[in-house]
């Protein structure tokens, strides 16, 4: 499986997919899908999804995770030919600077950099400042605003990190959107297990569009689906950097994250406290399967589980995350064997959902 997952991941993260233009991801896992011969579906939104019919269809349970990435947006193209940019999502600004990217033409993506300023020709007490993204500038290499409209970059195309992707040492992997294609591949990997061993319940596998923008696709997609319950698949942030000592006890190469609590407490004051079946049946599967399965609980970010445990009467959820180092920059980091570890605990809760479930109450 680690071989399969290490292509899946690198395919994936070499498409740029922006939040709202996660056309690409979208097409990789329909194709991915289809050739396991799952039928599948599309909603005006763009969340791509598949179902795999279990032995008694008494139960439904969504496994999700998203399809775009935080990146940049053309704002303004100047005379002379550079572009500036919006964030769209949550871009750290100290990373941007002489960054290597790629902005969306007419035919595909042009490669380009966002300018710094030589270090021979900054003063002192610019030297330890962050320069402010409304400051920035891309350079594509051209000489005049006709010369960038030429190649169809007009204001409102995406702009991505340069998609990249590599092996580091052992089984620990480094690149561009690991949140969340990560999760995408989990999905892949799923729907070939349940094709080929088919589970109890109705499972549904769902690729979701515009999580870092404002959440909005998980929750169409659960509005649709109508799941008895969510397991949000996501990734989550590892302290075990010298710079985090001590902000939680997740390590790299642990296993998978058990997120007990969540809330964003930013502007979106939302969060999640996961379904205690749920958490029962990770923490039985966990000792079960002899696979770690990490803690978590903390202040700062959410999933879009959040938001789809509102729908309806109200739908169990638990998150669930692989641990990666560097959230939300041009390289992120993760084990191979944590992602896989993800994947088979996944598994085995699917396995105990039957009709006897019952997710009513706490």
């Amino acid at each position: 499986m680690k071989q399969s997952i290490a292509k899946h991941l690198k395919d994936l993260c070499l498409l740029p997919s922006l939040s709202g233009h996660e056309q690409l991801v979208s097409s990789y896992l329909k194709e991915q899908f289809e050739s396991l011969g799952l039928e599948v579906t599309r909603d005006v939104l763009g969340n791509t999804f598949t179902c795999i019919k279990g032995k008694s269809h008494d139960k439904k349970v969504m496994v999700t995770g998203h399809m775009d990435s935080p990146g940049l947006m053309v704002k303004t193209i100047t005379d002379s030919g550079f572009i500036r940019f919006e964030r769209v999502g949550g871009i750290p600004e100290k990373t941007l600077v002489a960054l290597r990217v790629a902005v969306q033409a007419k035919d595909g993506y042009v490669p380009g950099v966002i300018g710094v300023k030589a270090h021979h020709l900054t003063s002192a007490d610019e030297k330890y400042k962050v320069d402010r993204y409304q400051d920035l500038y891309i350079d594509i290499g051209c000489y005049s605003k006709k010369e960038v409209l030429d190649l169809g970059i007009r204001i409102g195309n995406a702009i991505t990190y340069n998609p990249v992707f590599v092996h580091l040492q052992n089984d620990i992997v480094s690149g561009t959107s690991f949140d969340n294609r990560i999760a995408c591949t989990c999905l892949l990997e799923l729907a070939k297990i349940f094709t080929e061993n088919k589970p109890d319940c109705d499972v549904y596998l769902a690729g979701t569009v515009q999580e870092e923008y404002t959440i909005r696709g998980a929750i169409t997609a659960a509005r649709i689906i109508q799941p008895d319950a969510i397991i949000c698949l996501d990734a989550g942030m590892a302290g075990d950097t010298p710079d985090l000592a001590g902000a939680n006890e997740v390590k790299l190469g642990n296993g998978p994250i058990m997120s007990l609590y969540n809330f964003h407490g930013r502007g979106t004051l939302n969060g999640t406290m996961p379904h205690p079946s749920l958490v029962r049946f990770y923490e039985e599967s966990a000792e079960e399967t002899g696979i770690n399965l990490q803690r978590s609980a903390g202040i700062g970010g959410l999933t879009e589980l959040a938001y789809m445990q509102l729908e309806g009467n109200g739908i169990a959820g638990i998150d669930i995350e692989v641990p990666f180092r560097y959230s939300h920059s041009c390289v992120e980091t993760a084990d191979l064997n944590d992602i896989e570890k993800t994947i088979r605990l996944t598994e085995h809760v699917i396995r105990k959902i039957d009709g006897n479930c019952d997710f009513t109450g706490r």
